[in-house]
């Protein structure tokens, strides 16, 4: 673990630096205006070094664009955000959280995701544009109950 990192909702200004992280991470950049609000961020020496966020569908929380840049890694960064998005999502009273990865489910087993087929979940979830964004090759589907 790096000393002195610190995990906290995004603010406003924290937009750029969010974008960069997604960007370096090769993940979609196109809403995180739209999503700041959804977001933690992961601050190391003033300087932004990772993120995740946590889109809520009624009762099912949409994990989403978990990043840490890639100097950083391997630190144990990504598991304090995904904990922190995941608290969030049961502090708000969301029953269930989802999420879609084409290449680490064993990682996300760790907090209790397992595979599930999209199509058991809600509709609302469904049209989410995260859902939407990959159309050409299904990641995988993964749930976890956060009762």
């Amino acid at each position: 673990m790096i000393k002195d990192l610190r995990i906290r909702a995004a603010l406003p200004s924290d937009a750029p630096a969010v974008g960069a992280v997604l960007e370096r991470c090769s993940l979609p950049t196109d809403d995180v205006l739209r999503m700041l609000e959804h977001f933690h961020v992961a601050v190391h020496e003033s300087q932004v070094v990772g993120c995740g966020a946590g889109e809520r569908f009624g009762e099912t929380v949409v994990i989403r664009s978990v990043a840490v840049l890639p100097e950083y890694r391997d630190q144990g960064i990504a598991t304090h955000v995904v904990h922190a998005v995941l608290m969030r999502a049961r502090a708000n009273g969301a029953k269930r959280a989802v999420l879609l990865t084409p290449t680490c489910p064993s990682y996300f087993a760790r907090y209790g995701f397992s595979l599930i087929s999209a199509s058991s979940l809600p509709a609302e979830v469904l049209s989410s544009r995260e859902f939407h964004r990959h159309t050409d090759t299904p990641p995988l589907c993964m749930c976890c109950e956060l009762t």
